[in-house]
């Protein structure tokens, strides 16, 4: 089968700040779909339009989103019978690279609408503020939201209650080809192809994929603090020791 002829739509949701803009754009060239948001776009919150899902649903594009693990949500891809990849990221490295998103994508403005698409709006002033402030800040407001989503989302795949096949940055820094090939063998997608390799730019939203940053940016208490965070289960489940 050519990448032309598949009909088959791909879901990816995904960790803010995980590659999920490098993922998406190689997974889409692979397969030759046409790109579509099935969500609203929030951070974390997003709800999945029901007109979109059921195009979705008929096959030939792959979607990106932060989907909530709302009823909602689970609601329509049960009705609909859709797959979903769930692509994760050590939420410590994560979040610094959170800090540094809304950095590039506000140009440091307090008034950024950009601002608007997450709840905890960051307070005025926040960006004349040091790396290290920012950072106490998002581990503040920031990191339960994400470990909540996290877990949620993990316990729903566990559960069996949709199709779910998690994945990690980890694995894609480890074997780019394996890790893509998992996602096709999930949707059942047979063809053969090349890896797309695309360009590590801004484009893509990459910057560094140091797995190891945080350790080296975080003060030694907001490393305890936000290891803290997280539940011993996703700890030992996913290696953020």
């Amino acid at each position: 089968m050519d990448s032309s002829q598949c009909k088959r739509s791909i879901l990816l949701n995904t960790m803010p700040k995980s590659a999920s803009i490098y993922v998406m754009r190689s997974v889409q060239k692979i397969v030759g779909l046409d790109f579509m948001y099935v969500g609203n776009g929030y951070n974390l919150i997003d709800q999945i339009s029901l007109v979109s899902a059921r195009t979705f649903s008929s096959g030939g594009y792959v979607s990106q989103n932060h989907l909530a693990p709302s009823l909602e949500n689970l609601q329509i891809l049960q009705h609909f019978k859709l797959k979903m990849v769930l692509h994760l990221r050590d939420p410590r490295q994560a979040l610094l690279s959170w800090v540094h998103h809304l950095d590039r994508i506000t140009n440091g403005n307090d008034e950024s609408e950009f601002l608007l698409y997450s709840a905890r709006r960051t307070p005025p002033g926040y960006f004349e503020s040091s790396l290290s402030q920012k950072i106490e800040w998002q581990i503040e407001n920031y990191l339960p939201d994400l470990i909540a989503w996290t877990s949620q989302w993990v316990e729903i795949a566990d559960q069996g209650t949709i199709p779910i096949l998690i994945t990690h940055q980890d694995q894609l820094q480890a074997d780019e080809r394996a890790f893509f090939d998992t996602i096709l063998a999930f949707y059942q997608i047979k063809l053969d192809y090349t890896l797309p390799n695309l360009p590590k730019t801004d484009e893509t939203h990459f910057r560094l994929a140091d797995p190891a940053e945080w350790k080296r940016t975080f003060t030694p208490k907001q490393a305890a603090r936000a290891t803290s965070e997280i539940p011993d289960e996703l700890r030992t489940r996913f290696g953020w020791e």
